[in-house]
């Protein structure tokens, strides 16, 4: 009972100390010194902007200079659709917010060509995709790809009430599976993935 109440009151802490740093810094004038993830907004050129990172146009080592060097960087290849490389930074903080962090790297021809030459582990996983990592020269070589996509997935689970209190009331919300759905923020270049039984996602990318 008494662990009951610890888990408790130390989530309830969590959700305080996200809802304070909110209110501290959501009058703070953009774009300078963007720091939260509700403080996204589209630029000039149209494109997303977030943590000072704009899609498709910053590359993975701007994205490094913020979240650390400590990565893990895979390649997702499934038949009839596109390869996916996607590098995670674990266990990150942003405005003191505890997160992981998954930015989704562009990719041509070339790129992959380059990436298979510096392979250091591929395996089939059950789902049927073919997971691929990386040498250090690999990894190397696409430290300059441009960043196509941003996720930011909160170490503490957010309520209804807290997004809201966030982010605004989204433009839209699809329902497309039980239990999951997505809020839209296209003027904030954001949609959030809501899930009744995990972590919630924030998904930045040019709309």
């Amino acid at each position: 009972m008494k662990e009951r109440y610890i888990v408790a009151y130390t989530l309830l802490g969590s959700v305080l100390v996200f809802l304070l740093i909110f209110l501290l810094t959501r009058n703070i004038e953009m774009p300078k010194n963007q720091a939260m993830p509700w403080q996204s907004y589209i630029n000039k050129q149209g494109k997303t902007v977030i943590f000072e990172l704009t899609m498709e146009h910053s590359k993975l080592i701007d994205a490094a200079r913020q979240f650390g060097v400590e990565i893990e960087a895979s390649l997702f290849e499934q038949e009839n659709t596109e390869p996916e490389l996607e590098v995670y930074f674990p266990s990150t903080k942003v405005g003191g917010i505890g997160a992981n962090i998954i930015v989704n790297l562009a990719l041509n021809d070339q790129r992959i060509e380059i990436l298979r030459e510096n392979i250091d582990q591929s395996m089939l996983m059950p789902s049927g995709v073919k997971k691929t990592t990386f040498t250090t020269t690999g990894e190397t070589f696409m430290s300059h790809y441009q960043i196509k996509s941003l996720s930011f997935v909160p170490k503490t689970n957010l309520s209804q009430e807290v997004m809201l209190n966030l982010f605004g009331k989204p433009d839209s919300i699809d329902l497309t599976y039980p239990g999951v759905s997505y809020w839209n923020y296209p003027q904030k270049g954001l949609r959030i993935i809501v899930d009744d039984e995990h972590k919630e996602i924030l998904e930045f990318s040019n709309q």
